[in-house]
């Protein structure tokens, strides 16, 4: 069975990161986890979690897939100027692990989010691409 084109993006985007020598130190997890311990932070998850179909013909259609990106890191007063410098980093791994692999890959988005309510200072960064692909009917 050939893996679905989603899952090859987000197994992409993990290699690329993983192997990117400015992003040492990251964790990888499910994007999806929840309840992380302070503990095991930096980490990072990739996910699909949106598509848009476009017709071409009557049995081929476009695909635009949001890949996204999930970092979680501790910090203090530098804490959003890490996370942008981890951003700067994620963005051409990204773009072009995904275009090596034939796929036109496009960022889309970023967020960053810091919560200081708990004892430590947790930064979220999320960032969006755009991958376009196609595929017809018989899959």
């Amino acid at each position: 069975m050939t893996q679905n084109p989603r899952a090859a993006f987000r197994a992409l985007a993990c290699a690329a990161i993983a192997a990117d020598p400015r992003l040492q130190g990251l964790t990888q997890i499910s994007a999806w986890a929840g309840n992380i311990d302070a503990e095991a932070l930096p980490v990072f998850g990739v996910v699909t979690p949106q598509e848009r179909v476009t017709p071409e013909t009557l049995d081929s259609f476009e695909r635009s897939t949001l890949l996204q990106v999930v970092l979680k890191r501790l910090g203090g007063d530098e804490l959003e100027d890490r996370l942008d410098a981890d951003a700067d980093a994620i963005e051409p791994c990204v773009c072009l692990a995904l275009l090596g692999a034939g796929y036109p890959c496009v960022p889309e988005d970023l967020t960053v989010t810091v919560n200081g309510d708990g004892a430590q200072r947790i930064g979220t960064l999320v960032m969006g691409f755009r991958v376009t692909w196609n595929r017809g009917l018989e899959g």
